[in-house]
């Protein structure tokens, strides 16, 4: 299920968890092979599916996947002309991050990533649209953060707190509350297991190959995932289901994935592509 989280700050929370193993190899891995492909799904490498406003939007995914950093950004109710100070938490190359930065031209934007051929292509991208005075990409962990309490006004997470570790995500959620301030809010869209109940054994054996071709943990359980946003003190939870907001932008993933094989059948003038150039990088998109 894909959803939209979003909510007050909680009062100021200290501590975090201590230093632990890198844990996050995996991801970095990931990003470094299939990262480059995005832009197979999105000219202007927006990391993520897309929302469907109307009908007319089904034949445009590039729109769909614009309208939904709207969504999100519009989630986080930041007034015209405000300093806001917002954090990206898995920022990617900071595609949401410029377009916040476009629509905001007083705020300024943190792209957080562990990845650092993210940040590298995410500084170019950034320079190309003249918004260095806005927008800094850094390397950093959103499970912990170096960050002082109540550094930002505004969060938010594009289908990237999945890679948070935990079927509820208490460690993204307890950093994210850290270093939100008091009255700041945040939106997190992304996908979610919606019950506790036995799934069938198709979908069983789906959801294994997902999480391991995508490098994640564990999708989260919507349930343990809002019992941790109150556990930490995040106010007035909303919680939307947008998956039908979401399946004309899924729909690409086939017409996606005969580009690629087309592509690499005429870079490579053979369908015997490397694994890292082909079947997982496709995968990304397969859900």
């Amino acid at each position: 299920m894909d959803t939209l989280h979003t909510a007050a700050a909680p009062q100021k929370i200290k501590a975090i968890y201590p230093a632990k193993e890198n844990k996050y190899s995996e991801i970095e891995k990931y990003y470094d092979v299939a990262g480059p492909d995005y832009e197979m799904w999105s000219r202007n490498f927006n990391m993520h599916f897309g929302y469907c406003r109307s009908f007319r939007d089904i034949f445009f995914q590039e729109k769909m996947l614009e309208n939904m950093n709207e969504e999100v950004l519009n989630r986080l109710e930041i007034m015209t002309g405000s300093k806001a100070t917002i954090a990206d938490l898995g920022c990617g190359v900071g595609t949401v991050a410029r377009h916040a930065a476009k629509k905001f031209s007083t705020a300024t934007i943190t792209g957080i990533t562990i990845v650092d051929s993210q940040i590298e292509k995410g500084r170019e991208l950034i320079n190309k649209d003249k918004l260095e005075a806005q927008v800094e990409l850094m390397n950093n962990n959103f499970e912990k953060l170096d960050f002082d309490d109540e550094t930002f006004s505004h969060t938010y997470a594009m289908e990237s707190a999945c890679h948070a570790n935990g079927s509820g995500k208490e460690l993204f959620i307890k950093e994210m509350a850290r270093v939100l301030q008091s009255g700041g809010r945040f939106c997190i869209a992304d996908g979610f297991i919606k019950h506790n109940r036995k799934h069938p054994w198709l979908f069983n054996y789906l959801y294994k190959k997902i999480i391991k071709y995508w490098a994640l943990p564990c999708f989260a359980n919507i349930n343990e995932f809002e019992a941790n946003l109150i556990k930490y003190g995040l106010t007035d939870i909303k919680i939307e289901e947008i998956s039908m907001r979401i399946a004309p932008s899924v729909a690409y993933v086939p017409w996606t994935s005969i580009k690629f094989f087309v592509t690499e059948l005429w870079r490579n003038k053979s369908l015997r592509m490397k694994k890292k150039d082909g079947i997982m990088c496709m995968l990304q998109h397969w859900e």
